[in-house]
């Protein structure tokens, strides 16, 4: 279960290409839409041109060994 509750303009953390994010294997996204407590759509902010939408991707406690770009999203960490 995710630590905090999912709303429409939150932003998490979700898995990307490095070839779309200028490098980076994590991109921040903006929820625009909630299923339930774990599921949500997403628009995600590549670091570079491409944006792209993921639909109900789902909550993981961290991204730790997620490989490619999957359909999870995450809270980001605190810092």
């Amino acid at each position: 279960m995710p630590q905090q509750q999912p709303s429409i303009g939150r932003i998490v953390h979700v898995p990307v290409d490095p070839a779309t994010s200028n490098g980076a294997v994590i991109a921040p996204a903006v929820i625009t839409r909630v299923w339930s407590e774990t599921t949500v759509n997403v628009r995600v902010l590549h670091d570079g041109e491409s944006i792209t939408w993921r639909t109900s991707v789902v909550y993981r406690e961290n991204l730790d060994g997620v490989e490619g770009t999957p359909a999870v999203w995450t809270w980001p960490e605190r810092v």
